[in-house]
């Protein structure tokens, strides 16, 4: 069964997009992907996805981290809609003492997923953010 919703995902790391990729096209996602914040930002306005999936800290500019990334999007005529998940290891990398969470003003999210995660937790936020198909 075909869930045919079109996944857009924002990442640096090709071994990270390439395994997202493969499980998410294994359950029936379209994907597309970028691996830089701001071709995510016009590809995003391309394809109108129905789900981003963003991750935080990308290796080289130009661009926005993804936190600032989800404001542009959430504040976008086009994209605002748009549900955006985002997938990082910066509390871990950065040593954050403290747990990063969405909000309305700062991380616009529906949903923060500490990397490494487990493939079947990621699956069950994508649907739950995604709802059900009619």
């Amino acid at each position: 069964m075909s869930k045919g919703n079109h996944i857009l995902l924002i990442d640096d790391d090709v071994q990270v997009v390439d395994s997202l990729r493969t499980l998410l096209e294994s359950v029936g996602y379209r994907v597309s992907h970028a691996y830089q914040a701001q071709k995510g930002l016009r590809l995003a306005k391309e394809i109108r996805p129905d789900l981003i999936l963003l991750d935080v800290m990308f290796a080289e500019p130009p661009g926005p981290d993804g936190i600032e990334l989800s404001r542009k999007l959430c504040h976008d005529v086009e994209l605002g809609d748009v549900p955006i998940i985002i997938l990082s290891g910066v509390r871990k990398v950065l040593g954050y003492p403290f747990e990063l969470s969405p909000d309305e003003t700062w991380m616009p999210v529906k949903a923060f997923i500490e990397k490494p995660f487990e493939p079947a937790d990621l699956l069950r936020e994508v649907d739950r953010v995604l709802g059900p198909k009619c």
